[in-house]
């Protein structure tokens, strides 16, 4: 009777030795993972031997599909290492495994010299500072950005990786580099570009017309995007062509820098010809700087260091600066010197400062997600007209404020409010140092719908603002030590709320002024909150779950540690930000309060905050039509020519195009090119979709405008005889803003015609 086949019992040691013996003794570690990538065991080396005993695992079914990887401990962080993708970070050494028998041992290959060189470490220290451009009145200054996360990388040596790149991606180089047919240019990322082409960037006046006929020839497109990529030599290239893949891999490692440059075109390259390793992060301090100690394989150069930056913002952790590896590598970083790096992200602020502290229990209700003042939110009902338009609306409950995102011609003017609010907004509010206390404990945001979008007044009552997520935590960083007795960040949480106290609903604890403190007595160590009490997210919501378009009444209470609701709150309790200056704070004047009564001076009182916003969460809509000849559409054929003389007369050209909103929340730029002529101006046009705009008539949501042949036609009209090629682009851009960034429900069109007579 023939036998079953069982796990053979594995009992066997490894035999280590070096090509080369390192400058210094390493303590290795081995991995050993079955077929399928698990980790079954991890052995410490001693005296060159790893002894495995795997004969209660009933995972390993062939010994010769074991996969051994062999590594120093130098980082602790391989400690931690359960899978190969991991495994790949530490440059391990994988000898070949055979098929092994019971309590044998094996001696596999010698650990190459070229791989022990990468397993030497050394120390460096990383340090910088992060800075932005910021426009105070008339006058640039570079501010720090602080309390941002910095993480430190270091990009691995191409030597190491180049065979592990697969066989088709090589081949693709030679092409790609000796005949660039596809270019692909890189938006310029960091650094910042200085104040003065910032200031050119935020004038009135409209960007070029779009020219769908201004198109470059292959060769002219390679010559732009190339010529100020360094010269290839003609060896590089000799190799390049020949066609052979180790050739080619062997010139790529030889000319690395030379070819930075170039690997910068093509996003597709970078994660094989770049791969990086995090080594630290690192949160900059109140002058915007950052400093750590890294280390590095001491093998050939100094570390290659690539930085990645992270700040909180609305809520959460976002990446403000990550340009590409290869063209923004620190290479050969010179260890100790600075990393000056300028951030562009409008969403970051340059509001550092050693001590902004609010005393006393004072509560700052300071803007709609840290971008739009709550100073500059119309609260009253004024009729204007949008500039240079004449239909006036209702400014009531919209606000002033700019917005990431916003286009020519999403002009802003102080004071000028234009714009609802839209998405997903969030409420910043600062409370002073002697909050939460037995008196003042909890807040609660309430809403309530006051009109619908047409501003009909609507029958309302107070509901909870419902949280995004269902809840509100507030964040912290804290330090601690890794296996590598580093320095490191980690980051938690507490709950704000809701929470049910005393018989009152949907409450959140106010939060003091540091983790450690209480209510909430966090355990980890040097806490600190992502945002500070002084300006900080209260309630981020979704508008569009609120109750349809309009304009709401948002209310702002205050309730005891047991749970009851406060009334008759001494008035000064409660700010809001100058017109002026959104940093510093005024008292909310009467039409911000409920119930308000006297004034500061004569101990006036307040029952809860009151505050107006008006949302619309709608889209564009946007159309261009047939040319209309002599009132009539143009009757074209397949070659889409429209005859502007019928009949040998001159006729009247009409141009119409559709660009609407429901309830007028948007702004349309159109534009008419000519040839390679450049654009028609006085077939251009832009505005608020509420009004005829720059000579168009609007009606029924329909812009018109007629021209004669030679209007249109300009240069190329002659006498008469002349024909040309037109292309129409319409823009129509959503005006909302969830007070950071627009609101993005657009709508675009592009057309085409031409004249002849």
């Amino acid at each position: 009777m023939e036998k079953k086949s069982k796990n053979p019992p594995l009992r066997f040691k490894v035999q280590l030795s070096y090509e080369q013996l390192p400058q210094v003794e390493l303590d290795l570690v081995g991995f050993l993972f079955d077929c399928r990538g698990r980790l079954l065991q991890r052995q410490f080396a001693k005296d060159l031997e790893l002894v495995f005993d795997l004969s209660k695992d009933q995972r390993v079914q062939r010994t010769e599909d074991l996969r051994l990887f062999v590594a120093p401990t130098t980082d602790k962080r391989i400690l931690a290492v359960t899978n190969l993708e991991e495994m790949d970070n530490y440059k391990a050494y994988e000898p070949i495994m055979t098929a092994l028998q019971d309590d044998s041992i094996v001696r596999v290959a010698p650990i190459p010299e070229f791989l022990t060189q990468f397993w030497l470490y050394c120390k460096c220290r990383v340090k910088g500072k992060l800075s932005k451009w910021v426009n105070m009145g008339n006058v640039w200054e570079n501010k720090p950005v602080c309390n941002a996360r910095v993480h430190i990388c270091e990009v691995d040596p191409i030597i190491f990786w180049i065979r592990k790149i697969p066989d088709h991606i090589i081949a693709r180089v030679p092409e790609a580099i000796l005949k660039p047919e596809r270019i692909r240019p890189i938006p310029r990322p960091i650094p910042d570009p200085p104040p003065f082409e910032r200031m050119a960037l935020s004038t009135s006046t409209p960007p070029p017309v779009e020219n769908m006929f201004d198109t470059l020839s292959v060769e002219e497109k390679r010559a732009k995007v190339t010529e100020q990529l360094p010269e290839l030599s003609t060896a590089i290239k000799q190799n390049l062509a020949t066609g052979n893949l180790n050739t080619i891999r062997e010139t790529i490692v030889a000319n690395y820098a030379v070819f930075h440059p170039w690997f910068c075109l093509w996003p597709w390259w970078w994660p094989y010809f770049y791969k990086c390793k995090e080594l630290a992060v690192v949160k900059t301090n109140a002058n915007g700087r950052f400093d750590t100690t890294i280390t590095y394989n001491c093998f050939g150069d100094k570390p290659d260091i690539y930085i990645w930056v992270e700040y909180f913002i609305n809520g959460e952790w976002t990446t403000v600066y990550k340009p590409p590896i290869p063209c923004y590598t620190y290479w050969n970083y010179n260890c100790g010197s600075d990393i000056n790096i300028q951030i562009t992200d409008p969403r970051v602020p340059a509001d550092c400062c050693c001590d902004c502290g609010i005393g006393g229990e004072l509560v700052f209700v300071r803007t709609i997600s840290k971008g739009t003042s709550v100073s500059h939110i119309e609260q009253d009902s004024v009729l204007l007209p949008p500039p240079g338009q004449t239909v006036p609306y209702d400014r009531i409950g919209l606000t002033d404020a700019s917005a990431f995102g916003d286009v020519w011609p999403m002009t802003t003017t102080v004071d000028d409010y234009k714009r609802p609010f839209g998405g997903t907004p969030s409420i910043y509010m600062g409370f002073g140092s002697d909050l939460p206390n037995n008196g003042i404990y909890y807040y609660r945001w309430s809403y309530r719908k006051k009109t619908d979008a047409d501003l009909t007044p609507v029958g309302d009552s107070y509901k909870p603002v419902p949280p995004t997520g269902g809840a509100v935590h507030k964040g912290y960083d804290f330090q601690f030590l890794d296996s590598n007795n580093d320095v490191q960040i980690g980051a938690n949480s507490v709950k704000l709320g809701p929470f049910s106290v005393g018989g009152n609903d949907n409450l959140y604890i106010i939060p003091p002024q540091q983790p450690t403190m209480a209510p909430f007595n966090v355990p980890e160590d040097s806490p600190l909150w992502h945002e500070q009490t002084y300006n900080m997210r209260t309630i981020a919501f979704d508008s569009t779950t609120l109750g349809g378009d309009g304009l709401y009444e948002f209310k702002l209470e205050l309730f005891d540690q047991a749970g009851n609701l406060l009334s008759n709150i001494p008035r000064d309790t409660f700010k809001i930000p100058q017109h002026n200056n959104a940093g510093l704070s005024r008292n909310a004047p009467d039409q911000y309060l409920e119930d308000p009564t006297g004034n500061v001076i004569s101990g006036g009182t307040a029952d809860a905050y009151n505050m107006l916003m008006r949302f619309d969460n709608e889209s564009c809509d946007a159309d261009i039509f047939t040319i209309n000849v002599n009132g009539s559409p143009a009757s074209l054929d397949c070659c889409g020519f429209v005859n502007y003389k019928p009949n040998g007369i001159e006729a009247t050209l009409e141009i119409t195009f559709e660009a609407t909103h429901p309830n007028d929340f948007a702004v349309f730029s159109f534009g008419v090119v000519k040839g390679t002529c450049g654009g028609v101006g006085n077939a251009n046009a832009h505005g608020m979709v509420i009004d005829s705009a720059m000579g168009y008539t609007l009606s029924g949501g329909i812009y018109s405008k007629n021209f004669t042949p030679s209007e249109l036609l300009g240069e190329c009209y002659d006498d008469g005889e002349g024909k040309a090629a037109f292309g129409q682009n319409l823009n129509v851009y959503t005006m909302a803003t969830n007070g950071w960034s627009r609101v993005k429900r657009d709508a675009h069109r592009s057309a085409a015609f031409a004249l002849e007579p």
